[in-house]
């Protein structure tokens, strides 16, 4: 009963987000969120594949981190088993960039971008894998933060500006 109830809040948050995004996204769309994470996570690094179990871990069992999105994967990391000394920085650039490539991105990744859903401010948020790799749309690990007590979710996000990129050590 609790697993069917997560699937649909998330459903009902992917057109919630479609809504708001100014890049169009309403016709990407996921037939089944169980088969794309549980193809995530097997196309992942071990890392990744640690990072993604441990926040569909969490997200299944409705977990509320107090503080930012920053807090809430900090936390999954340090639960993967990847404290800070054991995770590498692939890409680093500023918010107004220069903006790293699509192909740099893996599942499990940190990534901070620029969220064009809400107001084109700074954001961060775990990749989970690409819905449309074109258009740049990810489905993504995504914690509200603002100290709000609230469990994170998977959302899409357009993929433009990402301007930092960390992942697991292995």
């Amino acid at each position: 009963m609790n697993k069917i109830f997560v699937i649909v809040f998330v459903l009902i948050s992917f057109t919630a987000c479609a809504s708001a995004v100014k890049t169009p996204i309403k016709n990407s769309r996921i037939e089944n969120i169980e088969d794309f994470l549980d193809q995530a996570e097997a196309a992942s690094s071990l890392g990744g594949r640690r990072i993604l179990e441990a926040s569909r871990s969490m997200i299944s069992n409705q977990e509320v981190i107090i503080g930012g999105c920053w807090n809430y994967i900090n936390t999954v990391y340090d639960r993967s088993g990847y404290s800070s000394n054991q995770r590498v920085t692939v890409y680093k650039s500023k918010f107004q960039g220069p903006y790293a490539k699509a192909e740099l991105i893996k599942p499990g990744d940190w990534l901070y971008f620029v969220n064009h859903s809400f107001n084109e401010t700074e954001h961060s948020a775990i990749f989970v894998g690409w819905i449309d790799e074109k258009k740049l749309i990810a489905l993504m690990v995504s914690y509200l933060g603002g100290n709000q007590k609230k469990p994170a979710l998977y959302k899409k996000y357009v993929l433009n500006n990402i301007y930092n990129i960390m992942r697991a050590h292995d």
